[in-house]
């Protein structure tokens, strides 16, 4: 059989590195999503908190 030139340790060491790049991309992915829904999580319940807001001062007016 003959040797394509790349040894068994180089491609070991391929396989750890794209391994640990792979989690990290995934785990930055998944950060970067919640990250976004709380984000908009936080506008909804300033929105809501506003609105709750002007119902009570209307209620205070009549």
């Amino acid at each position: 059989m003959e040797s394509i030139g790349i040894s068994f340790g180089s491609i070991l060491l391929a396989a750890f590195v794209f391994y640990f790049v792979i989690k990290s991309a995934v785990k930055n992915g998944i950060n970067n999503s919640l990250l976004f829904t709380d984000e908009q999580r936080a506008a909804k319940e300033k929105q809501e908190a506003e609105e709750i807001k002007k119902l009570f001062e209307k209620n205070k007016k009549k």
